[in-house]
């Protein structure tokens, strides 16, 4: 009965610290690229990709090789690419490394409209939003709070996508749906 213990207490701690291991190994890789950028360009649906495979450039209009290939969960994950660089339109995306996800908002009616449609919500008044303290609510948004100025703008999308990723994560998880071309 003991020895049963004791090598169940022994399985017990391997199982943790391979676990523990196994942990830090992911956060290293997750580390690697900005998630937070490619989550915004993916769910926003108004950017084109361009990744370098074998030397072959390859453009991405959907992001969806690119969630693939940046998400460590899919099969396809692969960790060399570990930048993801916005640009304003495709003739800046030349020249960057292999490792390099180049994104720039598309050139359409479609990317113009999500960006009017953003500033209209971040021009809500507390009378025109529901009760922020509803599971659909939220406060006014600020724009300064985020280091922009309105309008938002394309131009904000690449050379200020920290503050606009800040504004896009206040809004509600319907506002965000309701953005999407």
């Amino acid at each position: 009965m003991k020895k049963t213990i004791i090598l169940f207490g022994i399985v017990i701690i391997t199982l943790l610290i391979s676990g523990c291991d196994y942990g830090n190994n992911e956060k290293e890789i997750t580390d690697m690229i900005n998630l937070e950028k490619i989550n915004f360009a993916f769910q926003t649906h108004i950017f084109d990709f361009q990744l370098i495979f074998d030397g072959e450039v390859t453009y991405d209009e959907f992001g969806l090789r690119t969630r693939r290939v940046t998400d460590p969960y899919h099969p396809d994950f692969d960790p060399s690419f570990n930048e993801i660089v916005f640009v304003h339109n495709e003739a800046e995306a030349q020249g960057f490394p292999d490792n390099v996800i180049v994104a720039w908002p598309r050139d359409n009616i479609a990317t113009q409209l999500v960006v009017n449609m953003m500033n209209r919500m971040v021009n809500r008044t507390a009378e025109q939003l529901p009760n922020p303290n509803s599971w659909w609510g939220r406060e006014p948004i600020s724009l300064e709070d985020f280091g922009l100025t309105s309008p938002i703008t394309i131009e904000d999308l690449v050379d200020n996508w920290e503050g606009v990723v800040g504004v896009w994560s206040s809004l509600t998880d319907s506002e965000q749906m309701s953005l999407r071309p």
